[in-house]
């Protein structure tokens, strides 16, 4: 009985890392099981690794908590933009006033939120406060916009 368990625990996540090409990776940094624990573990490693990565994926539960949360190799969590935005929104003033300046505690907070150089935001964010804080445009996506141009984070 269990050699039958383990056997189709082997053949069903075979199916699964052969389903998953290569060009469907966003990031490329882990193999056709995808990212999880077994992309941490056997990294992108082509052949019959991947049946192993994908098995620990699935018995772990690690994949689908990494693409939720931004862990085990996921890259940045589903969470992040709406996280991001929200900052924006809920110190809209003490940003405003950090972009003024191009420093401040705001605007340190929101650089490490989007994996940025704070000072390299600063100076852009202070450069384009006008295009930013016109009378046109919601602010609070004109920040975004912009921080979204210099740091790396992808929404």
């Amino acid at each position: 009985m269990k050699k039958m368990i383990l056997a189709a625990l082997i053949l069903s996540s075979a199916t699964v890392a052969h389903a998953v090409s290569k060009s469907d990776l966003s990031n490329g940094t882990y193999g056709t099981a995808g990212c999880g624990l077994g992309s941490l573990a056997f990294g992108d490693k082509p052949g019959g690794i991947q049946i192993l990565a994908a098995t620990v994926n699935s018995t772990a539960g690690s994949q689908t908590f990494g693409m939720s949360t931004g862990t085990s190799n996921c890259g940045p969590s589903v969470f992040a933009a709406n996280e991001t935005k929200a900052f924006i929104d809920n110190n809209a003033v003490a940003l405003e006033n950090d972009i003024v300046r191009g420093q401040g505690e705001t605007l340190s907070t929101l650089s490490k939120m989007m994996n940025c150089d704070s000072s390299v935001l600063g100076v852009t964010l202070k450069n384009n406060y006008k295009s930013i804080y016109s009378e046109s445009a919601q602010s609070a996506d004109r920040v975004m916009e912009t921080a979204q141009k210099v740091c790396s984070v992808k929404s």
